[in-house]
Protein backbone atom coordinates (compact mmCIF):
# COMPACT_ATOMS: atom_id res chain seq x y z
CA UNK A 1 0.00 0.00 0.00
CA UNK A 2 0.90 3.28 -0.82
CA UNK A 3 1.49 4.98 2.85
CA UNK A 4 3.45 4.55 5.63
CA UNK A 5 1.22 4.00 8.58
CA UNK A 6 -1.92 2.50 8.64
CA UNK A 7 -4.27 3.40 11.89
CA UNK A 8 -7.12 0.48 12.79
CA UNK A 9 -9.59 2.03 15.51
CA UNK A 10 -11.94 -0.09 17.26
CA UNK A 11 -14.89 0.83 19.66
CA UNK A 12 -15.20 -1.41 22.68
CA UNK A 13 -18.06 -2.25 24.49
CA UNK A 14 -19.57 -5.20 25.89
CA UNK A 15 -16.95 -7.10 24.20
CA UNK A 16 -14.67 -9.28 26.62
CA UNK A 17 -15.48 -12.54 25.07
CA UNK A 18 -14.62 -11.80 21.46
CA UNK A 19 -12.35 -8.95 21.48
CA UNK A 20 -9.27 -10.65 21.82
CA UNK A 21 -9.90 -13.23 18.89
CA UNK A 22 -11.21 -9.97 16.92
CA UNK A 23 -7.86 -8.00 17.59
CA UNK A 24 -5.43 -10.68 17.03
CA UNK A 25 -7.05 -11.66 13.58
CA UNK A 26 -6.41 -7.92 12.85
CA UNK A 27 -2.47 -8.39 13.76
CA UNK A 28 -2.02 -11.53 12.30
CA UNK A 29 -3.18 -10.08 9.02
CA UNK A 30 -1.68 -6.99 8.69
CA UNK A 31 1.37 -7.64 10.19
CA UNK A 32 3.23 -9.32 7.48
CA UNK A 33 1.72 -6.48 4.94
CA UNK A 34 1.70 -2.76 6.50
CA UNK A 35 3.04 -0.81 9.00
CA UNK A 36 0.50 0.15 11.30
CA UNK A 37 -1.10 0.61 15.24
CA UNK A 38 -4.13 -0.19 16.81
CA UNK A 39 -6.37 2.02 18.73
CA UNK A 40 -8.99 0.52 21.27
CA UNK A 41 -11.44 2.68 22.75
CA UNK A 42 -12.98 1.50 25.88
CA UNK A 43 -16.50 3.14 25.89
CA UNK A 44 -16.96 2.80 29.45
CA UNK A 45 -17.80 -1.28 28.55
CA UNK A 46 -19.18 -2.60 32.46
CA UNK A 47 -17.53 -6.31 31.59
CA UNK A 48 -14.41 -7.77 31.59
CA UNK A 49 -12.60 -5.34 28.44
CA UNK A 50 -10.53 -3.27 30.10
CA UNK A 51 -8.59 -5.90 31.24
CA UNK A 52 -8.21 -7.59 28.12
CA UNK A 53 -7.23 -4.47 26.23
CA UNK A 54 -4.54 -3.63 29.03
CA UNK A 55 -3.02 -7.51 28.73
CA UNK A 56 -2.94 -6.95 24.58
CA UNK A 57 -1.59 -3.93 24.50
CA UNK A 58 1.29 -5.37 27.17
CA UNK A 59 1.90 -8.15 24.49
CA UNK A 60 2.12 -5.82 21.70
CA UNK A 61 3.58 -2.26 21.19
CA UNK A 62 1.39 -1.41 18.44
CA UNK A 63 -1.42 -1.79 20.65
CA UNK A 64 -2.49 1.99 21.91
CA UNK A 65 -6.22 2.35 24.26
CA UNK A 66 -8.10 4.79 25.77
CA UNK A 67 -10.66 4.58 28.60
CA UNK A 68 -13.73 6.38 28.68
CA UNK A 69 -15.09 6.95 32.31
CA UNK A 70 -18.59 6.46 30.90
CA UNK A 71 -20.55 4.95 28.28
CA UNK A 72 -20.78 7.69 25.71
CA UNK A 73 -22.39 6.02 22.75
CA UNK A 74 -20.10 3.99 19.67
CA UNK A 75 -20.03 7.09 17.55
CA UNK A 76 -18.25 9.34 20.46
CA UNK A 77 -15.48 6.14 21.09
CA UNK A 78 -14.61 6.15 17.13
CA UNK A 79 -14.19 9.78 16.80
CA UNK A 80 -12.23 9.75 20.13
CA UNK A 81 -9.95 6.83 18.20
CA UNK A 82 -10.10 9.06 14.81
CA UNK A 83 -8.84 12.06 16.37
CA UNK A 84 -5.95 9.86 18.84
CA UNK A 85 -5.09 8.23 15.69
CA UNK A 86 -1.45 8.85 14.10
CA UNK A 87 -2.01 7.06 10.52
CA UNK A 88 -1.71 8.11 6.48
CA UNK A 89 -5.06 6.41 6.62
CA UNK A 90 -7.51 5.38 9.27
CA UNK A 91 -10.02 2.19 9.52
CA UNK A 92 -12.70 2.33 11.80
CA UNK A 93 -13.79 -1.21 12.38
CA UNK A 94 -16.54 -3.14 15.23
CA UNK A 95 -15.15 -4.75 18.28
CA UNK A 96 -17.48 -8.10 17.26
CA UNK A 97 -15.72 -9.81 14.82
CA UNK A 98 -18.09 -9.49 12.22
CA UNK A 99 -15.56 -7.21 9.76
CA UNK A 100 -13.17 -9.43 8.85
CA UNK A 101 -9.01 -8.10 8.30
CA UNK A 102 -10.14 -8.89 4.84
CA UNK A 103 -12.63 -6.11 5.04
CA UNK A 104 -10.54 -3.32 5.99
CA UNK A 105 -7.74 -4.21 3.25
CA UNK A 106 -10.59 -3.59 0.70
CA UNK A 107 -11.82 -0.52 1.76
CA UNK A 108 -7.90 0.95 2.37
CA UNK A 109 -7.92 -0.49 -1.82
CA UNK A 110 -10.35 1.06 -3.28
CA UNK A 111 -10.04 4.56 -0.57
CA UNK A 112 -6.19 4.70 -3.30
CA UNK A 113 -7.50 3.25 -6.46
CA UNK A 114 -10.42 5.86 -6.90
CA UNK A 115 -8.90 8.53 -5.11
CA UNK A 116 -11.16 8.90 -2.43
CA UNK A 117 -11.45 10.50 1.52
CA UNK A 118 -13.87 8.07 2.93
CA UNK A 119 -14.83 4.57 1.55
CA UNK A 120 -17.54 2.62 2.99
CA UNK A 121 -17.60 -1.19 3.17
CA UNK A 122 -20.99 -2.23 1.27
CA UNK A 123 -22.19 -5.62 2.98
CA UNK A 124 -23.00 -8.01 0.44
CA UNK A 125 -25.39 -9.92 2.73
CA UNK A 126 -25.68 -8.62 6.14
CA UNK A 127 -25.76 -10.69 9.16
CA UNK A 128 -27.96 -8.77 11.42
CA UNK A 129 -31.95 -8.73 12.82
CA UNK A 130 -34.15 -7.58 9.97
CA UNK A 131 -35.69 -4.39 12.05
CA UNK A 132 -31.82 -3.55 12.19
CA UNK A 133 -31.64 -4.10 9.47
CA UNK A 134 -34.28 -1.45 8.02
CA UNK A 135 -33.02 1.06 10.79
CA UNK A 136 -29.90 1.13 9.83
CA UNK A 137 -30.81 1.65 5.85
CA UNK A 138 -32.89 4.32 7.08
CA UNK A 139 -30.22 5.92 9.41
CA UNK A 140 -27.91 6.32 6.16
CA UNK A 141 -30.71 7.34 3.60
CA UNK A 142 -31.62 10.29 6.30
CA UNK A 143 -28.31 11.13 6.81
CA UNK A 144 -27.59 10.95 2.52
CA UNK A 145 -30.91 13.65 2.48
CA UNK A 146 -30.13 16.15 4.82
CA UNK A 147 -26.80 16.75 3.96
CA UNK A 148 -27.39 16.11 0.47
CA UNK A 149 -24.70 13.84 -0.49
CA UNK A 150 -24.51 11.15 -3.05
CA UNK A 151 -27.49 9.17 -2.78
CA UNK A 152 -26.33 5.97 -4.22
CA UNK A 153 -23.38 5.44 -1.62
CA UNK A 154 -24.44 2.86 1.24
CA UNK A 155 -23.02 3.78 4.65
CA UNK A 156 -21.31 1.11 7.52
CA UNK A 157 -19.31 0.88 10.03
CA UNK A 158 -16.33 -0.49 8.22
CA UNK A 159 -14.83 3.01 7.24
CA UNK A 160 -11.09 3.99 5.28
CA UNK A 161 -10.50 7.29 5.75
CA UNK A 162 -7.14 9.97 4.82
CA UNK A 163 -5.54 10.43 8.19
CA UNK A 164 -5.50 14.09 8.07
CA UNK A 165 -9.57 14.19 7.22
CA UNK A 166 -9.95 11.58 10.51
CA UNK A 167 -8.26 13.68 12.49
CA UNK A 168 -9.84 16.89 11.81
CA UNK A 169 -13.20 15.52 11.93
CA UNK A 170 -12.40 13.57 15.42
CA UNK A 171 -10.66 16.84 17.02
CA UNK A 172 -13.92 18.69 15.75
CA UNK A 173 -15.80 20.51 18.61
CA UNK A 174 -19.60 19.97 17.74
CA UNK A 175 -22.40 19.63 20.15
CA UNK A 176 -23.30 15.48 18.70
CA UNK A 177 -20.98 13.05 17.87
CA UNK A 178 -21.77 11.46 14.37
CA UNK A 179 -19.11 10.06 12.53
CA UNK A 180 -21.02 9.72 9.44
CA UNK A 181 -22.47 13.21 9.34
CA UNK A 182 -19.26 15.02 10.29
CA UNK A 183 -17.58 13.26 7.07
CA UNK A 184 -20.13 14.20 4.57
CA UNK A 185 -20.21 17.66 5.71
CA UNK A 186 -16.58 17.71 5.49
CA UNK A 187 -15.89 15.86 1.40
CA UNK A 188 -17.78 14.75 -1.15
CA UNK A 189 -14.99 12.08 -2.15
CA UNK A 190 -17.05 9.20 -0.43
CA UNK A 191 -17.37 5.50 -2.22
CA UNK A 192 -18.03 2.25 -1.67
CA UNK A 193 -16.93 -1.03 -2.13
CA UNK A 194 -18.03 -4.64 -1.34
CA UNK A 195 -17.20 -6.23 1.80
CA UNK A 196 -18.06 -9.46 3.76
CA UNK A 197 -20.16 -9.27 6.73
CA UNK A 198 -19.92 -12.45 9.02
CA UNK A 199 -21.98 -13.62 11.86
CA UNK A 200 -22.03 -12.16 15.40
CA UNK A 201 -21.53 -14.05 18.66
CA UNK A 202 -23.80 -13.17 20.58
CA UNK A 203 -26.36 -10.12 20.41
CA UNK A 204 -25.71 -6.54 19.26
CA UNK A 205 -25.38 -4.38 21.96
CA UNK A 206 -26.74 -1.79 19.43
CA UNK A 207 -30.47 -1.83 20.06
CA UNK A 208 -33.33 -0.44 18.26
CA UNK A 209 -34.10 2.19 20.93
CA UNK A 210 -30.42 3.30 20.46
CA UNK A 211 -30.99 3.62 16.95
CA UNK A 212 -33.66 5.94 17.32
CA UNK A 213 -31.77 8.03 19.74
CA UNK A 214 -29.03 8.14 16.89
CA UNK A 215 -31.52 9.55 14.57
CA UNK A 216 -32.45 12.06 16.76
CA UNK A 217 -28.81 13.20 17.54
CA UNK A 218 -28.61 13.73 13.53
CA UNK A 219 -31.68 15.63 13.18
CA UNK A 220 -30.65 17.94 15.95
CA UNK A 221 -26.99 18.07 15.17
CA UNK A 222 -25.52 18.86 11.70
CA UNK A 223 -28.61 20.08 9.89
CA UNK A 224 -31.67 22.61 10.93
CA UNK A 225 -34.43 20.93 9.51
CA UNK A 226 -36.60 20.35 12.57
CA UNK A 227 -36.27 24.70 12.82
CA UNK A 228 -37.12 25.49 9.28
CA UNK A 229 -40.22 23.61 9.93
CA UNK A 230 -40.70 25.29 12.94
CA UNK A 231 -40.25 28.50 11.25
CA UNK A 232 -42.23 27.44 8.24
CA UNK A 233 -44.80 26.31 10.72
CA UNK A 234 -45.29 29.81 12.83
CA UNK A 235 -44.95 31.85 9.26
CA UNK A 236 -48.41 29.81 8.59
CA UNK A 237 -50.24 29.86 11.71
CA UNK A 238 -49.78 33.66 11.95
CA UNK A 239 -51.00 34.52 8.45
CA UNK A 240 -54.04 31.97 8.88
CA UNK A 241 -54.74 34.04 12.07
CA UNK A 242 -54.45 36.88 10.30
CA UNK A 243 -56.24 35.97 7.30
CA UNK A 244 -59.20 34.75 10.06
CA UNK A 245 -58.97 37.72 11.58
CA UNK A 246 -59.65 39.72 8.53
CA UNK A 247 -62.71 37.75 7.29
CA UNK A 248 -64.47 37.65 10.43
CA UNK A 249 -63.51 41.96 11.20
CA UNK A 250 -65.08 42.66 6.65
CA UNK A 251 -68.10 40.44 7.90
CA UNK A 252 -68.80 42.85 11.00
CA UNK A 253 -68.09 45.96 8.97
CA UNK A 254 -70.37 44.41 6.06
CA UNK A 255 -73.43 43.03 8.43
CA UNK A 256 -73.47 46.06 10.02
CA UNK A 257 -73.77 44.88 13.55
CA UNK A 258 -71.95 45.21 17.03
CA UNK A 259 -69.90 41.80 17.53
CA UNK A 260 -71.11 40.39 20.20
CA UNK A 261 -68.16 39.97 23.33
CA UNK A 262 -66.93 36.56 21.99
CA UNK A 263 -66.15 37.92 18.39
CA UNK A 264 -64.05 40.85 19.61
CA UNK A 265 -62.53 38.43 22.28
CA UNK A 266 -61.66 36.08 19.30
CA UNK A 267 -60.57 38.96 16.57
CA UNK A 268 -57.81 40.52 19.42
CA UNK A 269 -56.46 36.91 20.19
CA UNK A 270 -56.20 35.63 16.66
CA UNK A 271 -53.94 39.28 16.14
CA UNK A 272 -52.10 38.63 19.30
CA UNK A 273 -51.19 34.88 18.50
CA UNK A 274 -50.08 36.40 14.60
CA UNK A 275 -47.91 38.40 16.30
CA UNK A 276 -46.45 35.79 18.45
CA UNK A 277 -46.28 33.23 15.67
CA UNK A 278 -44.36 35.46 13.31
CA UNK A 279 -42.08 36.84 16.15
CA UNK A 280 -41.22 32.68 17.14
CA UNK A 281 -40.57 32.27 12.99
CA UNK A 282 -38.36 35.14 12.91
CA UNK A 283 -36.44 34.36 15.78
CA UNK A 284 -36.11 30.26 14.56
CA UNK A 285 -34.69 32.01 11.17
CA UNK A 286 -31.77 33.61 13.90
CA UNK A 287 -31.38 30.26 16.45
CA UNK A 288 -30.44 27.98 12.85
CA UNK A 289 -28.10 30.64 11.47
CA UNK A 290 -26.42 30.58 15.02
CA UNK A 291 -26.67 26.77 15.07
CA UNK A 292 -25.02 26.24 12.13
CA UNK A 293 -22.11 28.74 12.87
CA UNK A 294 -21.49 26.95 16.10
CA UNK A 295 -21.85 23.48 14.99
CA UNK A 296 -20.70 22.77 11.38
CA UNK A 297 -18.01 25.85 11.67
CA UNK A 298 -15.02 22.92 12.88
CA UNK A 299 -15.98 20.96 10.09
CA UNK A 300 -14.44 22.91 7.58
CA UNK A 301 -11.63 20.61 5.87
CA UNK A 302 -8.54 21.39 4.38
CA UNK A 303 -7.54 18.94 1.31
CA UNK A 304 -4.62 20.29 -0.48
CA UNK A 305 -2.85 23.91 -0.30
CA UNK A 306 -1.15 25.59 -3.55
CA UNK A 307 0.53 28.53 -4.98
CA UNK A 308 3.16 30.70 -3.10
CA UNK A 309 3.97 30.81 0.85
CA UNK A 310 2.53 33.58 2.69
CA UNK A 311 5.70 34.46 4.10
CA UNK A 312 5.48 38.27 3.12
CA UNK A 313 3.01 40.69 1.81
CA UNK A 314 2.74 41.47 -1.59
CA UNK A 315 4.29 44.48 -2.86
CA UNK A 316 2.04 47.65 -4.21
CA UNK A 317 2.44 48.78 -8.04
CA UNK A 318 4.15 52.21 -6.20
CA UNK A 319 6.60 49.79 -3.93
CA UNK A 320 7.65 48.10 -7.57
CA UNK A 321 7.87 50.84 -9.84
Amino acid sequence: MGFELLSIVIPVYRSEKVLERTVKSYVEFFAPRQSFELVLVNDGSPDGAQRVIERLAEQDSRIRWIEHGTNLGQHAAVLRGMGESRGDVVVTVDDDGQNPPESAQKVIEELERANLDVCYGRFQQIEQAVSRRLASKFNGWLTRRTLGNQSDVVLSNVRAIKGDLARAVGLAHTSFPYVDARLFRSTRRVGNVDVEHLARDGESTYTLPKLVGLWVSHLTSLTTYPLELATVGCFSASLLGLVVGIVQFVRVMIERQAPPGWLSLFLALTFLFSLLFAFLGVLSIYVSRLYIQSNAAGLVWIRSRGGSEPSAAPESVEEQG
